[in-house]
């Protein structure tokens, strides 16, 4: 009599991107296209005499909880500048009256801006006369600065990074998800040779609840793998 095995599945994991830790995802899942070519029956009685089924695709998408400028690249095919801090001197900027001149660089706030006139001669009040965000200078209509004013601005860049987004033509990568059955307490692993995103439909950036971004690409074969048996594809390997 042979043993049937139940095992109940709640699954949880770290997924990983060229071995790159991606933050929380909340979704991942894999789906397989298939073509099927029948052959019909024309003996009498109806139905096929040959079927075949031959796999035609293989996705992964991922839902990403975490917006860091790395994930983003993967959703955009981008890459990401790092951004060092630097004296930024007599940059110019033209006034909007309360409305936002933006700035070459995103603005550190911790280093107080200097705004002064183009000719340098007057220089301009915090608070009273423009207020600072990262993205640059905000003139109050208020203030001394008049509509369209030639300005220009001293300020301390913000160290950080740069997503250059739609730059690269699609990177393959091995994805590795370090997984958990939380109904058994047993580890899993699986891993995807080649993965080669595709750019997202879309990206909600402004909300009231927390956000999440999906990616979707390819399953690519890996032609390293030659073994019989072995798939080029990804493995599942399990306790």
């Amino acid at each position: 009599m042979s043993e049937i095995t139940t095992e109940s599945y709640i699954g949880s994991g770290i997924v990983y991107a060229d071995g790159r830790d991606v933050g929380n995802a909340s979704g991942v899942k894999i789906d397989i296209e298939q073509e099927t070519k029948s052959l019909p029956n024309n003996r009498g009685g109806g139905g096929n005499a040959a079927e075949i089924t031959k796999v035609k695709a293989v996705k992964l998408s991922m839902t990403l909880n975490d917006f860091n400028n790395s994930n983003m690249a993967l959703a955009l095919r981008g890459k990401v500048d790092v951004l060092t801090a630097e004296p930024i001197v007599d940059e110019p900027i033209t006034a909007v009256l309360d409305g936002l001149c933006d700035t070459a660089k995103m603005i550190d706030l911790t280093v107080p801006p200097v705004v002064k006139t183009a000719d340098g001669a007057t220089t301009f009040d915090v608070d009273a006369d423009y207020i600072v965000s990262a993205g640059g200078i905000r003139p109050l209509s208020s203030g001394a600065i008049t509509a369209d004013q030639a300005l220009k601005v001293s300020y301390t860049s913000k160290a950080g990074n740069a997503l250059q987004a739609l730059v690269e033509s699609g990177k393959e990568l091995k994805v590795v998800i370090d997984g958990v059955n939380d109904a058994t307490g047993k580890p899993w692993v699986l891993k995807f040779y080649k993965w080669k995103p595709s750019p997202t439909s879309g990206l909600d950036l402004i909300g009231d609840d927390f956000g999440s971004f999906d990616i979707e690409g390819g399953v690519l074969a890996d032609p390293s793998i030659v073994a019989t048996g072995k798939s080029k594809f990804f493995v599942r390997s399990a306790a």
